[in-house]
């Protein structure tokens, strides 16, 4: 039966046989704040579908919205999932969900309960996947709580981010990522520079690569670039159907108009 870590009675946490027994020490949590470009968010799915974790269990409240998500037909309730993926070099952490809770003392509420499993069993360091418009150039920024901590993702390909007035998280990666910095002093916050209209794989991508080249974990992006080609297929598509209707609008404005 799964055990039930329950922190306060409006937020539940249900774990799984395995992630009763499972030993977190070490490992690094990776979070993924819904965000402009669902960059973050496409990032997290395409590690579990690739890395094919185990599950250690869900976290469920009242505060979540009270709608069902439907996937290949099947619905269900909104959930917070964790996920361990473990090598001999490497413990990963995954937290997926694909909605965001909108109240401020729920938000404090979950992410303290989350925070509290995670640090008692040993996950001290968390890392905030996160996307936004920055300069308009494709690329990764990092922050830390400790300055000299960046220093690994610079080498893998990220770049400073020297100013940044609001982090671009809900409020419950906020809350997450506060209690972080605050307690242990390490967390990590990834921007990839997103198309924020429209869904951005390459964006997640950027994410991945930079993540996996710092932390040293091995991931196969060869289906994600394949999405990437199709989608930039379809805007190049889009991009000469608009020129075409512009060029139609252009020409039907200079036909000669006739008053009898």
């Amino acid at each position: 039966m799964p055990e039930s870590g329950d922190r306060s009675p409006e937020v539940k946490l249900i774990l799984t046989e395995e992630g009763r027994l499972a030993s977190l020490e070490g490992g690094r949590v990776i979070d993924a704040t819904p965000s402009a470009g669902v960059a973050p968010s496409i990032a997290m799915n395409y590690l579990i579908e690739n890395l094919k974790p185990i599950k250690l269990g869900e976290l469920r409240s009242r505060y979540f919205p009270h709608v069902s998500l439907v996937s290949n037909g099947v619905a269900s309730q909104p959930r917070i999932e964790l996920y361990l993926h473990q090598t001999p070099k490497i413990k990963l952490i995954l937290v997926s969900r694909n909605f965001v809770v909108e109240d401020n003392e729920a938000c404090y509420e979950i992410a303290r309960t989350l925070y509290r499993f995670l640090v008692e069993r040993g996950a001290l360091s968390y890392y905030l996947l996160s996307g936004m418009r920055l300069t308009g150039e494709r690329g990764v920024y990092i922050a830390s709580s400790d300055p000299n901590d960046a220093e690994i993702f610079l080498k893998s390909g990220a770049k400073l981010l020297r100013r940044l007035d609001e982090i671009p998280a809900d409020k419950l990666s906020a809350y997450l990522m506060h209690f972080y910095s605050r307690m242990t002093g390490k967390a990590w916050l990834l921007i990839a520079e997103v198309m924020p209209y429209f869904p951005d794989p390459a964006a997640a991508r950027d994410l991945l690569r930079v993540l996996s080249r710092a932390l040293e974990f091995e991931i196969d992006l060869e289906k994600l670039e394949e999405e990437i080609e199709k989608q930039e297929a379809l805007m190049d598509e889009f991009r000469k159907d608009y020129e075409r209707m512009l060029q139609e609008r252009i020409r039907g404005d200079r036909r000669p108009l006739y008053i009898g």
